[in-house]
């Protein structure tokens, strides 16, 4: 099986990196020039649980000219699942299918709309992973990889996708109602990654602050409030207890909060930004969770801006300010 892997950051650099080397036939597409470069000069370098390796993987910036492939596995984060769609279908031959193993909700629907639903499977994966420098993952948690088609069938090309993922040390489960994973994977990343993301506490640090404890009861009241109305059906019998007790002995950072610690866009439109869509859409009220959705976008700038922007000048800044609202005073 031919393989393109959209997105070559933590979470697709450990599954490429570990296909690969297990002899699968495995392409890296990422559009980080510095990344590949390096990934292209010196290896890909993946480390942590199933040791440490450096492994000779093909890794492009662009899919034009890019062999067709027989399966695209989608790892990008959540905002640009849209282009990483157009791209599976531009590099997926005729019979090709695409699976993501994302985070959030709403990246099974937007490879749907480009591919149509025969072609996609979707899945979550349990577990974490960092990529501290360019050409480098590290394996960080290893978890149960859950994956199947959406009408919940058994099929053939299912069963060689799990195959080949046990075959690359990724533990990995076969189930018939994918949604409900992804469902439940949404909820936990609701439950901590946010509040991992604005107080830089790990999940086991937070977890032994009183007061987070007593905000994170807040915010898991109205999450499980929205899916109720909603009528989802979750994989986990017990959210609540999942999310409790996944901080209780976690210490990885989630993406999230190494997306702020790195000036990077995180995904929390695609986690509580979309759980506050979906509150609003019901009616519902959920305050807690569209505090920290605010919270999360002021961080997301300022530290932009400390990382990777040019130091502001305040003054000219102020004194724009200033015009700006005499022309208002003024009426012009």
């Amino acid at each position: 099986m031919k393989i393109h892997l959209i997105g070559a950051g933590a979470m697709g650099g450990v599954y490429g990196g570990l296909l690969a080397l297990s002899g699968q036939d495995v392409t890296l597409i990422d559009t980080r020039e510095d990344h590949v470069a390096t990934i292209m000069r010196e290896g890909l370098s993946v480390e942590g649980v199933r040791g440490d390796h450096r492994v000779r993987i093909p890794a492009v910036t662009s899919a034009d000219g890019l062999p067709k492939a027989d399966f695209a596995i989608v790892f990008t984060d959540a905002n640009a699942t849209a282009g990483a769609a157009r791209t599976a279908a531009q590099v997926l031959g005729a019979d090709g299918f695409a699976m993501t193993l994302q985070n959030g909700i709403g990246n099974v629907e937007k490879l749907v709309a480009e591919l149509g639903a025969t072609r996609v499977v979707a899945g979550v994966s349990m577990n974490s992973a960092a990529s501290p420098a360019p050409a480098r993952a590290v394996y960080t948690n290893a978890g149960m990889t859950s994956i199947g088609e959406l009408d919940g069938k058994e099929t053939a090309r299912i069963r060689e996708v799990a195959d080949m993922l046990e075959r690359a040390g990724i533990p990995t489960e076969i189930v018939s109602d994918p949604m409900a994973h992804v469902w439940s994977k949404f909820v936990l990343n609701c439950g901590i990654n946010v509040l991992t993301a604005v107080t830089g506490l790990r999940s086991g640090e937070m977890f032994r602050v009183p007061e987070m404890n007593a905000l994170q009861e807040r915010v898991i009241d109205e999450i499980l409030l929205v899916v109720e109305r909603k009528g989802i059906t979750l994989a986990e019998p017990d959210p609540r207890r999942k999310i409790r007790e996944h901080c209780r002995v976690r210490y990885n950072k989630p993406s999230m909060m190494q997306h702020v610690e790195q000036g990077r866009p995180t995904e929390i439109d695609a986690i509580n930004g979309a759980l506050v869509r979906e509150a609003k859409a019901l009616g519902l009220a959920v305050p807690y969770n569209e505090t920290l959705v605010a919270v999360v976008k002021g961080l997301e700038k300022s530290r932009r801006q400390a990382l990777h922007e040019p130091p502001a000048d305040y003054a000219r800044l102020e004194a724009e300010a200033e015009a700006e609202v005499e022309r208002e005073r003024s009426g012009h």
